[in-house]
């Protein structure tokens, strides 16, 4: 199987290379004075205590599109904050306040930890010592290939030759990057920023008449819809013809949630009662951002999660109906597991940790039994590896089944980062679909695939999404976008991709759900991704989800009972309410559309 899985990858590949998301290019203006004397070799690296042994910088040889040299940095574990670690450049010449400048470059990322499968950089443009004032500020994301970078700015002081300098950030995750080609420009006075090019990222398949969105909305309606009839009768049994019949939905069969704080569920304050509102309006499944990891059930975290205070959220969210994730059971990377077992490591007790592991599984699955529906097991495996190193492979089969055991007939899901796009990460894609399988074969219970979804300034293409959810349905398991978000300050190209990913995952058959990671300015890991501002404003994006999964994905209609008393039509699956009406008799119910059901038939007695 796992041969055809990397022939099914190759025709992936060849089929859709040509699908990556490209940059919007323009030309540079003409007139601009360079500030940079020398080439790559005039960059420096600097990093902050204690990171001195966490880098490699160098310059190499390459074939840029414009360039023969680079400079390249080798990061080998995660670091924050930012600029944790620069490699800086000072400018030449001298500037003044309101001048207008270009900063140009490209960049590629050979490597990368990150979620969402692309490297990641700051570059600022400030002054060269305290209090370090910025004229240029942003983070972006890397790919695989040679990108080109255009961005403007306005000088914010008069700063002297080598007063002011270009760096890039790298604390973020571990990555390796290069970088060259690099040019910053001044055009004083002449140019307005608005008059330069910048940097803007599209995507492939995002035109408005895309075929790939078209046939995905035909699937939709395919699939996610199903016919049924109304009948309506006398207290005699007769057929009522003539009678007003309404239906409208009011929840969706598919799953459409967010991770969420807790304790915002059970606190009060005028942020949580929106928050609360916000999570009633947009979502109908839902799971805990951290309060169920070990750490935080254990109690290593502080005051702002308890175990009583996550049971009461996690009743809160089943008196209103949620289908509630439980994130998660085991993460087996020493840096993600509580500090009592990170005290048996190298230690003679280490032999105790398979055992503990499978006493808080026991734990928390019973302590949280009715009150979730379905469990990550497994979280991030593709680098979380320590424990399977220590005690085998075999050991995530335990896990398995010690979940099945104390949370029987729950879906239990492997869940990882960076497997949503064959193309793209094809190492992630590969071991993710290895381990699966491996699962499968040695019998352990496992009962769908998460794919995080975290996705960055240059979003993947639809179609290789699609095509690589056509493979994972080899597995014959459920499919779900556990952590969907888009890190971008394009906001329109937020709000199409979250209106094109809802799509291609709505109308592909094995998904079952997508939930943002996520979804208030406020609250989010990465901010500018969320969907509501910190004032609760709604970005673009909000009002792509609310179009879509509110509205256009909501059945809502009315008609007349014919002859024999029916009414006919079809509706997306899901949960229902119906009023029907008669020379002044009402009835009011409800009823539920499933998937899979054959045009059934609700009867409705008139009094």
């Amino acid at each position: 199987m796992i041969c055809s899985f990397v022939l099914r990858f190759a025709l992936v590949c060849c089929a859709l290379s040509c699908a990556q998301a490209e940059p919007i290019l323009a030309a540079i203006p003409a007139g601009g004075d360079a500030l940079l004397t020398g080439d790559v070799g005039a960059f420096g690296a600097s990093a902050g205590a204690g990171n001195n042994d966490a880098f490699k910088f160098s310059t190499v040889d390459t074939q840029g599109p414009t360039f023969k040299r680079a400079w390249r940095i080798e990061t080998n574990r995660d670091l924050s904050p930012a600029w944790a670690l620069e490699v800086r450049v000072p400018l030449a010449k001298a500037v003044k306040k309101g001048d207008t400048g270009f900063v140009h470059f490209y960049a590629r990322a050979l490597a990368s930890a990150d979620e969402t499968g692309v490297g990641r950089i700051r570059a600022v443009v400030q002054q060269a010592g305290p209090v370090y004032t910025k004229s240029l500020e942003t983070t972006f994301s890397v790919g695989a290939e040679w990108q080109e970078y255009f961005l403007p700015l306005v000088f914010a002081g008069d700063f002297a030759a080598g007063g002011a300098e270009l760096a890039f950030g790298f604390g973020f995750k571990r990555e390796t990057i290069e970088v060259g080609g690099v040019e910053v420009l001044n055009y004083g006075r002449r140019l307005e920023p608005a008059a330069l090019p910048k940097t803007r990222f599209t995507y492939a398949g995002r035109e408005p008449d895309a075929a790939w969105r078209r046939e995905a909305l035909a699937r939709i309606e395919r699939l996610r819809k199903s016919g049924f009839a109304v009948t309506v009768q006398d207290a005699a049994g007769q057929p009522v013809a003539g009678a007003s019949v309404r239906v409208a939905q009011v929840r969706s069969a598919f799953q459409f949630g967010s991770a969420l704080q807790l304790a915002r569920l059970v606190n009060d304050s005028a942020d949580n009662k929106i928050y609360r509102e916000r999570v009633q309006e947009l979502f109908n499944a839902a799971s805990p951002e951290n309060d169920l990891k070990w750490p935080a059930w254990d109690g290593e975290w502080g005051g702002s999660y308890s175990q009583p205070q996550a049971l009461q959220a996690l009743r809160w969210l089943g008196e209103k109906g949620f289908h509630v994730r439980g994130h998660v059971l085991i993460w087996p990377g020493w840096k993600n597991l509580p500090e009592s077992i990170r005290q048996l490591r190298d230690t003679e007790k280490q032999k105790q940790i398979p055992a503990r592991v499978l006493a808080h599984i026991a734990d928390i699955t019973g302590a949280t039994r009715g009150l979730v529906q379905e469990w990550d097991v497994l979280n991030e495996p593709f680098d979380n590896r320590d424990l399977m190193g220590l005690f085998g492979a075999d050991i995530m089969v335990e896990w398995f089944k010690a979940a099945a055991a104390g949370a029987p007939g729950l879906p239990l899901y492997l869940n990882d980062y960076s497997n949503h796009d064959l193309v793209a990460d094809k190492a992630h894609c590969m071991e993710f679909f290895r381990v699966a399988k491996f699962l499968q074969s040695k019998g352990a219970p496992l009962g769908g695939l998460g794919l995080q979804g975290h996705i960055g300034a240059q979003p993947n293409a639809p179609e290789r999404v699609l095509a690589t959810l056509d493979t994972y349905a080899a597995l014959k398991l459920p499919i779900r976008f556990t952590e969907f978000d888009i890190d971008t300050d394009d906001e329109a190209l937020q709000a199409d991709y979250t209106r094109d990913f809802l799509i291609l995952a709505y109308s592909h058959p094995s998904v079952v759900g997508v939930q943002h990671w996520g979804f208030w300015e406020k609250t989010h890991w990465r901010p500018q991704a969320a969907m509501f501002r910190n004032d609760w404003s709604a970005k673009p994006s909000a009002a792509a989800y609310r179009a879509l999964v509110l509205d256009q994905w909501r059945t809502k209609v009315a008609g007349v009972t014919d002859a024999a008393g029916s009414y006919s039509v079809r509706g997306f699956q899901g949960d229902y309410a119906i009023f029907v009406e008669k020379d002044g008799r009402k009835v009011v119910g409800s009823f539920v559309l499933r998937p899979g059901d054959a045009a059934p038939v609700i009867l409705v007695k008139l009094p």
